[in-house]
């Protein structure tokens, strides 16, 4: 029984450890969602497991490391160099047991991921990126920081040369630019760019409908100059400024907080398809159906919870297969009226 258990808490710790990580399998991503969900005491440890994750991961300037030092340092200490894989575990597995029993199996497996895990530093560029439900935060070469929602891609160069500082977006981030008038800092995505010399503002940019919310200073979206407090959308190509919104509302999701004020059905489900990779079925009578709501760390079960205590409606949800795949599976929600 003891065997038993000790197996699935193993096999836990490493989807838990590939999710974190950004290496899941929608179906992966799929099965530890309802893990979690099973009960109260799984959602603890998975909360437990990533504030492991988080002090394990420390964020760091890429200027301060020397990659052939530190790999020299490293196959030298953890005995890769002279004695071979089994006896690098051999000791991984001794200094484990100086740590609780209760942090052995994930610190373990955390081990055991990095030592096959293929770095995303490829010499020419650094790549960032974040699963669904994950954020991620980096910085820069220039000292600035960079916040990465859930589902995006970041890409930037170890090290900012010539007249500009060029980066690449695929999703959404929060850039706090460090100032270089000299040098104007480049946002780039499929969907538009950002110019901007030292200032702070959100990118979101996971689709066509992407937009630019700029908090402090002053940035240029394509010839379109913005002002602190203004947000910018794209509707149908064409740039749409907003001067009197609520500006904190496109970048609490930095601090895990999501905020809708009486805003439609099909708007919401559309952000939470960005950052938790869920898709929906909305029957047409509801798509302009307002909610106003702030969410904080609630899962896609809650959320749903919420909406059918707030109005008459009824989500159904159902694993959808990959046509390409029949081993990736997703959730889709479909919601009605009741």
């Amino acid at each position: 029984m003891m065997d038993q258990e000790t197996n699935n808490n193993t096999s836990i710790d490493f989807q838990i450890t590939r999710y974190l990580a950004g290496d899941a399998s929608p179906r992966e991503i799929e099965d530890l969602l309802h893990w979690i969900e099973q009960s109260d005491d799984n959602r603890r440890y998975f909360l437990r497991q990533q504030d492991i994750w988080s002090a394990l991961n420390p964020h760091f300037d890429i200027r301060d490391i020397d990659i052939s030092k530190s790999e020299r340092r490293l196959l030298t200490i953890t005995g890769i160099k002279h004695h071979g894989l089994g006896y690098m575990l051999r000791k991984i597995i001794r200094a484990c047991t100086r740590i609780a029993a209760a942090a052995f199996l994930p610190v373990l497996a955390l081990a055991l991921y990095f030592m096959f895990r293929t770095p995303a530093y490829t010499g020419q560029e650094i790549t960032m990126t974040t699963s669904y439900g994950c954020t991620g935060r980096a910085t820069l070469p220039d000292g600035t920081g960079v916040w990465l929602n859930a589902n995006s891609t970041f890409r930037y160069p170890p090290e900012f040369k010539g007249d500009t500082r060029d980066v690449f977006l695929e999703g959404e981030a929060y850039f706090d630019v460090s100032t270089d008038k000299s040098r104007p800092f480049n946002v780039a995505t499929p969907y538009l760019s950002v110019t901007a010399t030292g200032t702070q503002f959100n990118v979101n940019a996971y689709d066509a409908a992407a937009s630019v919310t700029l908090i402090e200073g002053k940035v240029d979206v394509d010839g379109t100059d913005l002002r602190p407090g203004e947000h910018l959308m794209l509707d149908d190509g064409k740039a749409v400024v907003s001067k009197n919104g609520n500006p904190d509302k496109y970048c609490s999701w930095r601090d895990g907080i999501l905020i809708f004020e009486d805003e439609r059905l099909t708007d919401i489900c559309t952000r939470l398809h960005q950052i938790y990779g869920v898709d929906f079925d909305i029957s047409p009578e509801l798509h302009n159906r307002t909610f106003r709501m702030i969410l904080s760390g609630e899962n896609i079960s809650e959320i749903l919870h919420y909406f059918e205590m707030s109005a008459p409606v009824i989500c159904e949800s159902e694993n959808l297969t990959s046509p390409d795949n029949t081993s990736k599976t997703k959730l889709k929600i479909r919601i009605r009226p009741s």
